[in-house]
């Protein structure tokens, strides 16, 4: 009796594959869905960014339990992608979760990596991910916004399509990481963090990690600026919505309040 062999794959290349054949269904869902629908449930808007502006703003005022994000924000002037964050980040003060996946593209930048950081600021939990998705805003799986690069930006609440919108962006997000977290790892970087949050005088926590204290505080400064904090207890707060901190359970923050010197 023959014996047939399976090919060994990679854990990466079948999320990958997963992924591309989730695109593939999103773009079908839609097509299908014009042609065989006289009065589809899918709105195409007109080519300007004012109408799409307006669609975030409804869809951001209909959420109510969860809205899923993947902006674009070097697609829009600086002022729109501030207003635009704004209005996101009056929802974690409401009990809302917000989730935002961001491409590599989009913290490579300054202003990008200033976007996410001010986004991880205001309480939405944000990860990096390698693989390209359209730009997207889904409301609690009711309705979404979908606008790809190049293309039209449409508005659905087709069910089969937003169906495959929540399980592309699901599998997308498991494979993401944290926006500080380089591929490579900063493993310096989360030891230092540990130090501030169990309250290390500088001193103690350079001998720790075999540094000078003037090297240890010039790493810490860099930290601060790289997460836009203005102080160790910010830092904090973001290390801690960005998982960079070593688990701890049950052990409160003891983040320094103490100014850099």
């Amino acid at each position: 009796m023959p014996v047939t062999t399976t090919p060994l794959t990679e854990p990466g290349d079948e999320l990958e594959q997963a992924l591309l054949s989730a695109r593939a269904l999103v773009d079908a869902a839609i097509t299908n869905h014009r042609r065989q629908v006289s009065s589809p449930p899918i709105v195409e808007l007109p080519a300007d960014d004012e109408a799409v502006a307006a669609t975030v703003r409804r869809l951001v005022a209909l959420t109510r339990r969860e809205l899923l994000c993947v902006p674009s924000p070097a697609r829009y002037p600086e002022r729109d992608s501030a207003l635009a964050l704004a209005e996101l980040g009056r929802l974690p003060l409401r009990g809302i979760t917000v989730r935002m996946l961001c491409a590599p593209t989009t913290t490579s930048t300054e202003a990008g990596a200033a976007f996410v950081a001010s986004a991880v600021a205001v309480g939405i939990d944000a990860r990096v991910s390698e693989s390209p998705l359209p730009e997207l805003l889904m409301a609690d799986d009711r309705v979404a916004l979908v606008r790809p690069d190049p293309g039209p930006a449409t508005v659905t609440y087709a069910p089969s399509i937003l169906h495959t919108l929540r399980a592309l962006f699901t599998g997308t997000w498991q494979a993401a990481r944290p926006p500080l977290d380089a591929p490579a790892g900063d493993r310096l970087t989360r030891e230092i963090l540990d130090c501030l949050n169990a309250g290390h005088k500088d001193d103690a926590a350079a001998r720790k990690l075999g540094l000078s204290v003037r090297t240890y505080r010039r790493h810490v400064a860099e930290i601060l600026r790289d997460m836009g904090a203005e102080s160790r207890f910010q830092a904090g707060v973001r290390a801690a919505q960005l998982r960079l901190l070593a688990a701890q359970p049950n052990a409160p923050s003891t983040w320094s309040t103490a100014p850099l010197t």
